[in-house]
């Protein structure tokens, strides 16, 4: 028996039909036009979400249904999506640039500062220590680690810094964060402070 289509990537918004529905990651309006995508519920019937997008051009659908789970990115911001609701389960990311695929299905995504997996064994998401500063760059992904380079901003430094993480271990080597953070005790002073503020805003449920 074909598995049911659980949902449909949209060219644009429907013109007929019942209104769509606005997703965000804050639930606050949204009443431009950005990624639409329909969900098929178990009951037979539909609904059209129109996702707010984050600040990359990144479109795309992984679909877990042995989780119930459906992964969105939305011009580079993660949504955890059931099709039976309408609101997000959770959200993770803003600039998303890259993703990877595991073997085991598991997704592993780059938005130039952490690196999300959305881990297939599990049905959960977790996110790394920060990394780089601001960009990565020949990044790749092999035996499940993800390698590349980070940013570097410090003028005693070349511009970027190799890290790799393993994202079965969670194993983080390198980056450019974490050594000049190290090597500046007074910027880490400050950087411990400014994420002292925001952590809750980085929190995956």
């Amino acid at each position: 028996m074909a598995e049911k289509k659980r949902y449909e990537i949209l060219e644009s918004l429907p013109v007929y039909g019942p209104m769509y529905i606005p997703v965000t990651e804050n639930g606050e309006p949204y009443y431009s036009e950005g990624f639409a995508v329909r969900f098929y519920k178990t009951d037979g019937t539909n609904w059209v979400a129109n996702f707010k997008p984050g600040w990359t051009g990144l479109n795309k659908v992984f679909d877990f249904p042995e989780h119930d789970k459906t992964i969105i990115i939305a011009g580079g911001l993660g949504y955890i999506m059931t099709p039976e609701n309408e609101k997000p389960l959770s959200t993770f990311g803003i600039t998303i640039n890259e993703i990877f695929q595991a073997n085991n299905g598991s997704l592993v995504c780059a938005d130039g500062i952490y690196v999300f997996v959305f881990d297939n064994l599990s049905g959960d998401i977790w996110r790394s220590d920060r990394i780089s500063w601001d960009g990565f760059q020949n990044l790749k992904f092999k035996n499940n680690i993800i390698s590349g380079q980070s940013y570097e901003p410090s003028i005693s430094m070349e511009g970027w810094t190799d890290f790799s993480l393993n994202i079965e271990t969670k194993e983080l080597i390198g980056g450019s964060y974490k050594e000049l953070t190290v090597v500046n005790p007074y910027v880490q002073n400050i950087v411990l402070q400014n994420e002292s503020k925001s952590k809750s805003w980085w929190k995956i449920w």
